[in-house]
């Protein structure tokens, strides 16, 4: 757990000093527990091990220990020794055969020195000749850049061995833990002096929501804890200012680059979302090539997949183009049986009397393509273009449509698989309240819904119907044209982003537990509250997750600076520990101070509350972090935050 990880450690042990094989075998056991908290690896700490009776004999040189088991290894090969120790010569062997080996500085280098309890019926001491070579040894070892340290284990040492071995500061403890902190001081203390990233006052504004964005100041700089160890410091205050370009931070795009000589392209995903644990809008890139005439097509996705085609009247003259947008988005799918199974249908139908008092829609869904019964690309393709012949229009029954895609996924589900459907339609839906309830259902099921619309001058198309349609992720999953020639160029861009939304949710979101809320507009008196959470199943796999709620009553809505989120006029809410309100006019009323700082968990600490576990401004997990008072402001103040 110290700061200083990168430590090259020799552990020589006197495998003469123990009473019996009992209290030998403990001696082992603390030697292991010594350094069972350094982190082992080439780049981290290293170590070796020595065993000294009356020769000295290396065990495990820097390059046989890789792990701690490596090293365990080796200290399970010491046997005890009824000779005396000559510890001169496990600090002699320690310098020519081990340390030479030691990287150079800043690097820090030491030999620790492990002696059980002193057994006074068999072993009287070092003589003076000996007690001279060890200081002699260990000055040499000190002048070549090398720290030397005691530790005595048990009960009763030699005070003069010690004391030649490490001088006057010798410490001596009676117990495994007393000497594991004894070691962490040493190691502190030969540490080089930390480098500090981004030393100085750094102002982190975040992405701006509801005309508000959250401010993180962060000033970083070196120092001294109240133990004297000399620290990196992050001290970081939160704050709020309003803004004027709102943004959103979630999105996943796809580009393909132009052919090359080599005859591949280089593709580029990006991944942008909300950290929460980062408290950040994070984005991520990955690039590889491929050969060029596989660029446009998509690998690894899994998912079942619905287009849904508006049929209507009003459509009819431009249906020969929405067909050939269907097309185009087909055409970059990895259809198969265990990768996406793909449905398409036409919507439209007619009200007709049933029975007494009642009406049914007929023809309200017309299959072209059945949902997962065929995954050959080309005959899927070849329906859809005889899609093109003349045919039935009526009015526009989106509800309905959905409702019965709704049925067909759950008829054939597949757990823990991406679940969408893409609409294209020119109006307003002819059953609004059907269509109302038709999405908070097929919500609840986990479908993602993307909705294409095309404004036209005769009809006009209900924004907020749509809207309703893609909440929360309207922001992206919504498209609005004025013209039907726009739909093409939009399909061939959206069927390289939907090479990521089809496959599975990369682990990321759900390590970020990345999360989105939205409201909905208000219709017939009623509003739908929808979140999607990534989180992790049984089988550790990250899974999108959807929530959807009816409200009742219509009332104005109000954005979380933070996060983006939406809540409802009067609605009091915590995030990040700040307190927030929304007004009847929708806004949302920040908080005048800020008297609490964020635990790791999210948990709240108030000022002058006992050192907890943090994050750093990057997200990284810290201990022994502190809530401070800074002009009457709740400051949280991260030790060693690199």
């Amino acid at each position: 757990t110290s700061p200083c990880i990168n430590l090259d450690l020799v552990v020589a042990v006197d495998t003469s000093s123990s009473c019996s094989q009992t209290q030998f075998d403990r001696l082992l056991s603390d030697v292991k527990a010594l350094v069972s908290k350094f982190p082992i690896g080439p780049t981290k700490t290293r170590l070796a091990l020595i065993g000294m009776s009356q020769t000295a004999q290396v065990l495990a040189n820097f390059d046989d220990v890789m792990s701690l088991s490596d090293f365990n290894s080796a200290v399970d090969r010491l046997t005890m020794s009824s000779e005396r120790a000559e510890i001169s010569k496990g600090v002699k062997l320690a310098r020519e055969s081990v340390l030479n080996k030691a990287r150079a500085a800043p690097t820090p280098r030491l030999l620790a020195l492990v002696k059980d309890r002193q057994c006074a019926e068999r072993i009287t001491g070092s003589s003076d000749a000996e007690l001279a070579s060890i200081k002699s040894e260990v000055a040499v070892l000190k002048l070549t850049g090398n720290a030397v340290h005691a530790i005595g284990i048990g009960g009763l040492w030699n005070s003069h061995e010690l004391k030649a071995i490490f001088g006057t500061n010798y410490l001596l403890f009676k117990n495994t833990n007393k000497a594991m902190e004894s070691a962490k001081s040493l190691n502190n203390k030969v540490c080089p002096k930390p480098a500090c990233k981004s030393s100085g006052r750094t102002v982190k504004r975040e992405t701006c929501f509801g005309k508000s964005q959250h401010v993180l100041t962060v000033n970083v700089g070196g120092a001294f804890t109240s133990s004297g160890m000399e620290v990196c410091r992050q001290q970081i205050a939160r704050s709020f200012q309003s803004c004027a370009e709102e943004h959103s931070c979630y999105k996943m795009e796809r580009s393909i680059g132009s052919c090359q000589a080599d005859g591949n392209s280089e593709i580029v995903e990006t991944l942008q979302f909300l950290d929460r644990k980062k408290q950040s809008c994070v984005t991520y890139e990955e690039k590889h090539k491929v050969d060029c005439s596989e660029a446009r097509v998509c690998k690894n996705q899994v998912a079942d997949l619905i287009i849904l085609l508006d049929k209507s009247f009003s459509i009819q003259s431009h249906y020969y183009t929405v067909v050939d947008t269907a097309k185009e988005l087909v055409k970059s799918l990895q259809i198969g049986k265990e990768q996406v199974r793909l449905g398409i249908f036409s919507f439209s139908g007619s009200v007709v009397p049933f029975g007494y008092n009642k009406n049914e829609i007929r023809d309200g869904i017309e299959t072209i393509v059945s949902f997962a019964d065929e995954f050959n690309k080309a005959k899927i393709l070849d329906r859809v273009e005889r899609e093109k012949s003349p045919g039935r229009y009526a009015h526009t029954y989106t509800g309905y449509a959905i409702k019965e895609v709704s049925k067909m996924l759950r008829f054939k589900y597949r757990s823990d698989v991406i679940k969408a459907v893409i609409i294209i339609t020119d109006g307003r839906s002819s059953d609004p309240d059907t269509l109302f309830e038709a999405v908070s259902d097929i919500k609840e099921d986990g479908v993602t819904l993307y909705a294409v619309g095309v404004n036209t001058p005769a009809y006009g198309i209900n924004q907020d119907e749509l809207k309703m349609i893609t909440s929360p992720e309207s922001d992206r999953n919504l498209f609005i044209f004025n013209g039907f020639e726009h739909l093409k160029p939009w399909a061939e861009k959206f069927s390289s982003r939907l090479c990521m939304e089809l496959k599975p949710p990369s682990p990321k979101l759900c390590d970020a537990d990345v999360q989105l809320m939205s409201i909905s507009p208000c219709k017939s008196e009623k509003t739908q509250s929808t979140t999607v959470k990534f989180k992790y199943n049984t089988a550790k796999k990250c899974i999108k997750r959807f929530r959807n709620e009816i409200n009742t009553g219509c009332k104005t809505t109000c954005v979380d600076p933070i996060d983006g989120s939406d809540h409802l006029e009067g609605e009091s809410w915590t995030n990040m520990c700040h307190e927030f309100r929304c007004d009847s006019s929708g806004n949302t009323i920040l908080p005048t101070s800020v008297k609490k700082c964020v635990a790791a968990d999210f948990s709240c600490k108030p000022i002058g509350a006992a050192p907890f576990r943090c994050r750093n401004i990057d997200g990284e997990k810290r201990e022994n972090c502190q809530c401070i008072d800074k002009d009457g402001e709740a400051m949280l103040v991260v030790d060693n935050p690199n």
